[in-house]
């Protein structure tokens, strides 16, 4: 009595994934994994370009004493 050989079982990992991450702290438009984007410390998170955009702005608005 011969045995066969067993095929090499493969599982095929899907080429993209794209995650809903919620809505961005500034525009509050929704994101996905697929956009540039940060994660702040109180679980928010922001497009890049959003949060570019207002750091000049405050950087702007600071009056110095």
């Amino acid at each position: 009595m011969q045995m066969q050989k067993q095929n090499k079982k493969t599982w095929v990992k899907p080429t993209s994934i794209i995650i809903d991450i919620g809505k961005c702290r500034y525009c509050n438009k929704d994101m996905t994994n697929q956009e540039s984007f940060v994660a702040f410390a109180d679980k928010t998170k922001a497009h890049h370009s959003c949060m570019v955009q207002d750091d000049q702005q405050r950087s702007l608005d600071k009056t110095f004493e």
